[in-house]
């Protein structure tokens, strides 16, 4: 149980910062690469932590964002071996775009069974192919770093001034919004 957001929050808002700068150079990029990818997992998972509290507001709690997927190539499968090779194992050339909501993109990090760092030519992060234990086998999604910075620094930001919550004889707890 969260009790004070604050301390989850801006290590939230510090790993968007220090992945919004990041460039990655043939010195450091093994080192670099795996801290990018504790801080998106850490981030996603600090996010789910924070989802069902009363720390978020609702605007924040249903938060979209816009990611691609990708379909497998027929007749290739993703196993333990060979899961970073998106561009054998997917068809990159078909992407299809969605709406997810935060709650999605944090389980997907979460349960992760590919998950590949993409850079741009000046070894910048564009984002990340992401394909979790349950979904693998159906599409690759693709996450930019746009979308990670936006869902760290919303949920970083937000600390609701008020809320109204009411007790669900039904479930036996307490929910936020109007009964």
């Amino acid at each position: 149980m969260i009790h004070e957001s604050r301390y989850w929050k801006i290590p939230l808002l510090r790993g968007a910062t220090w992945l919004a700068k990041l460039v990655v150079d043939d010195d450091n990029s093994e080192v670099t690469l795996a801290r990018a990818e504790r801080e998106i997992f850490i981030g996603f998972y600090t996010v789910r932590k924070l989802l069902p509290t009363f720390k978020l507001s609702q605007s924040t709690k249903t938060l979209k964002a816009e990611v691609e997927w990708y379909p497998p190539t027929p007749g290739e499968e993703v196993d333990y071996f060979h899961r970073t090779e998106v561009d054998e194992l997917f068809d990159l050339d078909s992407a299809t775009k969605e709406i997810r909501d935060v709650g999605f993109l944090c389980n997907q990090v979460i349960h992760s069974y590919v998950f590949l760092i993409s850079l741009t030519e000046d070894q910048r992060i564009a984002g990340f192919y992401l394909a979790s234990d349950t979904m693998r086998k159906k599409r690759l999604y693709f996450v930019s770093l746009e979308t990670v910075l936006n869902v760290f620094r919303t949920v970083g930001r937000d600390y609701p001034s008020e809320g109204h919550f009411y007790f669900n004889d039904e479930t036996r707890e307490w929910e936020a919004g109007a009964k």
